[in-house]
């Protein structure tokens, strides 16, 4: 499904797109978060982006690093709710479009890891729930998330067409396809990763390799700073079609940056590495399996 929006940065569809990620430490001070993002969304305003991009659990602190703690589901909120109220007139104060996260809480009361758009007016464009839930050592996601059932969305904003795939739907191949086949330019990727082996070292290789192969522009939003016992690695990226880092911050907090996406380069990317040209949809039925059904994978004994 694409969701088109338009909004004062339009134009020609040549025209390239300023965009900014924003790396913020947020706090269990909910007050003091939304002054730091805030700030950071006026920092990229003056340098002209237009769509600026905010981590996993945008002004909350990271709670899934708990088991366990039913506390924390009274964090949770429908969009529409405070949280996306409070972004929208940050995002129509500012010019801008912003995509943030927040944890959703259904009307069927279910809750979520969930990305939303809101575009430069203040008007909700979209939402993308996170697909897969993780569970590891500082990330007890299962307990809080249910798994999205949504469509993979791509929304249109200012000529350009953006998939999300929120912190660990980015493992997954499949969810950057889903958002190609639909004309997806460039995935955008709220996270969470700390600065833990091996998750530290792949952080980058990961995104380049799904860049290339997918011919898209990839743009990481990641926490940074200490919430115990995790660290958060930072390092937010935007890494062109080719698979080189156009722009990296380090590890600390409270930072932003801008970077042009450019159509041209799209193009070169994908003329020389035609890899959505050359796919063959009818040999991927296995794909569709569950794993070990076709004889593979599972565990040896």
């Amino acid at each position: 499904m694409v969701i088109r929006k338009k909004g004062p940065h339009s134009g020609p569809y040549e025209n390239p797109m300023k965009i900014a990620v924003a790396q913020i430490q947020a706090t269990a001070d909910v007050r003091k978060n939304k002054t730091n993002a805030e700030r950071m969304v006026e920092a990229a305003a003056k340098q002209g982006a237009g769509l600026v991009v905010f981590p996993e659990l945008s002004i909350l602190e990271f709670f899934p690093r708990f088991p366990h703690r039913y506390e924390f589901f009274e964090l949770a909120e429908e969009i529409g709710g405070p949280t996306t109220e409070w972004f929208a007139s940050v995002a129509r104060k500012h010019g801008v479009h912003i995509v943030f996260n927040l944890f959703e809480r259904s009307p069927e009361h279910l809750c979520f890891d969930t990305s939303v758009i809101v575009d430069c007016e203040g008007e909700l464009v979209g939402r993308q729930r996170m697909m897969h839930i993780a569970e590891e050592p500082g990330y007890n996601e299962k307990f809080y998330y249910a798994p999205g059932v949504d469509s993979y969305s791509v929304f249109e904003l200012d000529g350009w067409k953006f998939g999300i795939a929120t912190c660990y739907d980015r493992h997954f191949p499949e969810v950057f396809r889903s958002f190609t086949v639909q004309g997806a330019e460039a995935v955008l990727v709220p996270t969470g990763v700390a600065a833990t082996e091996p998750f530290s070292d792949i952080y980058e290789m990961e995104m380049r390799a799904a860049a290339v192969t997918h011919g898209v522009y990839v743009a990481m939003a990641n926490r940074a700073g200490t919430e115990a016992p995790l660290s958060f690695l930072g390092r937010s990226m935007v890494i062109d079609p080719m698979g080189s880092v156009v722009m990296s911050l380090d590890g600390k907090p409270d930072q932003v940056v801008t970077v042009d996406l450019q159509k041209e380069a799209l193009r070169k990317a994908r003329v020389l590495f035609p890899y959505l040209r050359d796919r063959r949809p009818e040999t991927y039925s296995l794909v569709m399996s569950e794993v070990g059904a076709a004889g593979g994978g599972g565990c040896c004994h």
